[in-house]
């Protein structure tokens, strides 16, 4: 899937978040110099919150997904249902240091499971209608936004 140049550093993000979603999941294989136990998956995945993914769900949020609510319903039904999945992927993951141990490899797969198929959601769905239906003055548009937001 070719990206257009104001969704690449977004879909960059992704690529993190795909192997955090992985790495959380039921069977995940032995990643070099990555967690193996549920704890310090735990541990991993709440510094991957704070560390990256707050910052990579506000940047969605207050450039495509604005953009994107502004152009047209459905896109708007989109970007709601995407930032509930962000809300709810928050909630998850601060909600793990309280889960018993016994329980713990269940909660880090829910995250997980959750994690893969919003960034897939994105990716295949969302960013690939967005490509669609916007017009390049839209997309140069978000392009500014973007590198206004990470500079």
């Amino acid at each position: 899937m070719k990206r257009h140049e104001s969704l690449i550093p977004i879909s960059r993000q992704h690529h993190g978040g795909l192997l955090t979603a992985r790495l959380l999941q039921h069977g995940a294989p032995a990643y070099k110099g990555m967690p193996t136990t549920p704890a310090a998956k735990r541990d991993y995945v709440l510094r991957f919150l704070q560390e990256h993914l707050l910052a990579h769900f506000k940047l969605e949020e207050e450039t495509v997904f604005e953009l994107a609510a502004g152009f047209s319903e459905e896109l708007k039904q989109q970007t709601e249902a995407l930032m509930a999945e962000h809300r709810r992927l928050e909630q998850l993951i601060l909600a793990l240091p309280a889960s018993p141990e016994a329980d713990l490899p269940d909660r880090l797969h829910e995250v997980g499971h959750l994690l893969e198929r919003h960034i897939r959601q994105e990716e295949r769905v969302f960013f690939e209608q967005l490509q669609q239906v916007l017009p390049e003055g839209k997309l140069l548009q978000l392009h500014r936004l973007v590198a206004q937001h990470l500079a």
